[in-house]
């Protein structure tokens, strides 16, 4: 997964039927408050449709306009179908005006 972003040092443990959930959002900053907006949900992915999805997600994005007040666009991998912070396997951003994705620490 080194090539999507963010690793989650403990792949060598993740179970075979692991199913993973990717969200992607833009980030907005309206009156000095940023606010996550979500633009897709893909959930009870499998490893192999997540690496793909994910891949194609980070391409679609990279292209895609952002709104007036956008920031950054955000696309997260989860695991076990849970939105927690100890579950993230995957995270990446790529900012207003760059033509890079960024890996973030959790």
């Amino acid at each position: 997964m080194r090539d999507y972003g963010q690793t989650n040092i403990f792949d060598d443990v993740i179970r075979e039927d692991e199913t993973f959930v990717i969200v992607v959002q833009e980030v907005t900053e309206h009156n000095s408050q940023l606010q996550k907006r979500v633009l897709r949900e893909y959930p009870s992915l499998k490893m192999e449709g997540m690496k793909n999805l994910f891949s194609h997600l980070r391409d679609v994005y990279m292209e895609e306009p952002f709104s007036e007040e956008g920031k950054y666009f955000d696309i997260t991998v989860y695991t076990n179908e849970d939105y927690a912070g100890d579950n993230i396997y995957a995270h990446t951003k790529r900012y207003r005006n760059s033509k890079e994705w960024t890996t973030t620490s959790k």
